[in-house]
Formats: C-alpha cells, structure tokens, sequence
C-alpha cells in the first residue's frame, strides 16, 4: 500500500473523496470523520477502524512482536506471606506499559462495540418502556435516549402524561436499524 493511493469515504450512503491515506489521518486527528465512516478498499466498503488495522498489520514487520496500544498493567507478588496471618504484607509489583512509539489516540480508539445489538431486543424494550429512552441506551445512542428520558419527565411533570415519547419510541422501533456507532443491528 503505497502513501500515494486515495481512497474514497463515504457516511450515510453519500461517498466524498477520493483521499490519500496522509489526508484521512489529519481529517481524523482534526475531528472532521469518525471511526464510523466507511471506505472503499479492496472492492468493497469497510469501517475506516478496520481499514486502519489492515494498513497496521501491512506495515507491521513480519517477525515483530507487536506491543499493546493500551497501557497495560502487569501485578506481580514479590514477596509477603499468606494473607489469612495476622498483620501481614503482600508487597506488589506494579509495571505499566507505554504505547507503541508514535501511536495516536485515534488509533487506539475503540469505536464499535465487541457485541452486536439485536434488533428484537431494541424494538421489545421500545414497546414496554420506550417511553424512558431505555431502548435507545441499549442501542448505545445516549444522547437520543437521554433526550426521551427528559422529554417523558417533563411531559409527565406538566400533567401530558408520557405519549409524546411513548408515541416517538414506537416510530423508532420501526424505523432505527442502526446502533449509535452506525452498525447495523442483528
């Protein structure tokens, strides 16, 4: 993969582009695109995370050993006796880590959750409690879930009762397909 090819991103189905790699990095340093956008590699259209770990595992030397991107913490007993001993000591080894040189933030951001969202699940919490938010956090879209939770409270407190929300979160359970990192749920 060389610096000088471009590629072409794309959020929300409308594409934009075409970038060299060096032009994607500064757009994610500066905030401009996510994690979450698309682009085209290799004939079809992965998430941007993935595309930056392919471009990582190329660049990545053969026979290295690849360091954590994360600090991580290694706790060793040294010495000290059974805890179960009255007044006893346990002296702990504490080692952290450093990134890998050079390693941004951004690279080492996690953006799409270990587990997919389940698109029953969503529409089931919807239906019985949607009018607190409740589905829309288990969909990871907390500012949308936060904003149902306040709409209810306040509708509720100003003698409306909770429809309105209640009437939004049906909506939701028919239309949302996508969690907040824009995956689509199963």
């Amino acid at each position: 993969m060389s610096d000088s090819q471009e590629y072409t991103l794309r959020w929300r189905g409308r594409p934009s582009g075409p970038y060299p790699v060096a032009e994607i990095n500064r757009m994610l340093d500066d905030h401009e695109i996510g994690m979450g956008h698309e682009i085209f590699y290799q004939d079809e259209w992965i998430t941007l995370e993935e595309f930056l770990s392919a471009l990582r595992k190329a660049a990545a030397p053969a026979g290295s050993r690849q360091r954590p991107a994360v600090p991580t913490i290694a706790l060793a007993p040294l010495m000290g006796t059974l805890p179960s001993e009255k007044g006893s000591l346990v002296r702990i080894k504490v080692a952290v880590t450093p990134a890998a040189d050079g390693a941004r933030l951004a690279d080492r951001a996690v953006s799409s959750p270990s587990r997919p969202c389940y698109r029953l699940v969503f529409a089931f919490l919807a239906v019985l409690a949607g009018y607190s938010g409740v589905h829309n956090f288990y969909a990871r879209q907390w500012l949308t879930g936060l904003l149902q939770l306040l709409l209810s409270v306040a509708t509720y407190l100003m003698g409306f009762g909770i429809v309105a929300s209640w009437l939004w979160a049906m909506v939701e359970a028919v239309v949302v397909r996508r969690d907040g990192y824009g995956v689509d749920m199963i």
